[in-house]
């Protein structure tokens, strides 16, 4: 083997050209060259460290529910984050690593009758993911629940206050800069232990039969706030006026796109924000999609369609 090769098995378990379409929950991706697996948070830093010093190019992903990765791979250092370690800290803080499931740290919360993430139940991805591009749903997201982030940066571990995350709808100063998130600090609050169930089955009744069992990677474009909406807000559903968004799946809806294929992807029939990959689809077919989806939107109601999930070519 190579020598990049020896020198990463430093840091964790390593394997070569694994596919990333095994790696994301599209599905879809050629092959990492190199896919490294730290043991825990130093491991991870010590790689970002050699990384970092040495000028070799890399990835981070975790559970991959939010990439569209290209056909040819990704050459260079692919890192998987797993650390997944979750505490409580007896009172109403919940302190999760970067590689821990969302899920989890709301099993850890409901556990000790802590309010606050019940909209989390369902949504897939890791901690790190969630605090990167500020995951939510029902209204709600991450940037409610986080008091602060230790993240790498440049070769430190800082620590990173809520008002300096600049957390904005789906995005965080993580998705713009290099900064690799390690650890969350979730500030919840005391609650009714059969209060937080029910809340989390009416949010589980309203997902089911709403989402696609195709591949995907979630909703694909962001939700329109209202003061982007070109047309008349009164003319919007009230529920739209109320949450102050427009969702892209109702725009899908009314251009009747539920259906269109291309290649093997295809704008879901469950949901018009979503498209699945029902037949070993291309990140060629699903960029076709993405292009009728936003021209479509412009020509009828001169909306421009932001991604929500990162498209890496």
């Amino acid at each position: 083997m190579d020598e990049l090769y020896n020198e990463l098995k430093k840091y964790g378990d390593i394997k070569t050209n694994v596919l990333f379409a095994k790696l994301t929950t599209f599905e879809v991706g050629g092959p990492a060259q190199y896919l490294v697996l730290p043991e825990n948070n130093q491991k991870l830093v010590e790689l970002l460290n050699y990384l970092s010093g040495a000028g070799i190019n890399y990835f981070i992903i975790g559970s991959g529910s939010n990439l569209l990765m290209p056909d040819n791979g990704f050459e260079g250092v692919t890192i998987k984050i797993q650390n997944g370690k979750i505490e409580f800290d007896g009172q109403h803080t919940i302190i999760a690593e970067a590689g821990a499931q969302l899920g989890s740290v709301l099993n850890l919360a409901m556990k000790n009758s802590l309010a606050g993430l019940e909209w989390t139940v369902g949504v897939p991805g890791t901690v790190g993911g969630a605090v990167r591009g500020n995951a939510g749903a029902m209204g709600l997201d991450i940037a409610h629940s986080i008091s602060k982030i230790e993240v790498w940066r440049d070769g430190e571990i800082i620590e990173v206050e809520n008002p300096d995350c600049k957390f904005g709808y789906r995005e965080s100063l993580f998705k713009f800069n290099s900064d690799v998130v390690l650890r969350a600090w979730f500030e919840l609050h005391a609650g009714d232990k059969k209060e937080i169930m029910e809340k989390i089955q009416g949010y589980m009744k309203h997902r089911t039969g709403r989402y696609p069992h195709h591949p995907s990677a979630g909703s694909f474009f962001k939700n329109i706030k209202m003061e982007k909406w070109p047309g008349d807000p009164k003319e919007l559903p009230e529920l739209f006026q109320q949450r102050g968004t427009v969702p892209v799946g109702w725009v899908m809806e009314q251009l009747d796109l539920k259906g269109t294929t291309v290649g093997g992807a295809k704008i879901s029939d469950e949901h018009g924000n979503f498209i699945v990959n029902f037949n070993n689809a291309s990140q060629a077919d699903v960029l076709q999609i993405v292009d009728i989806m936003k021209e479509k939107a412009y020509n009828k109601f001169k909306v421009i369609l932001e991604t929500e999930v990162e498209i890496v070519q």
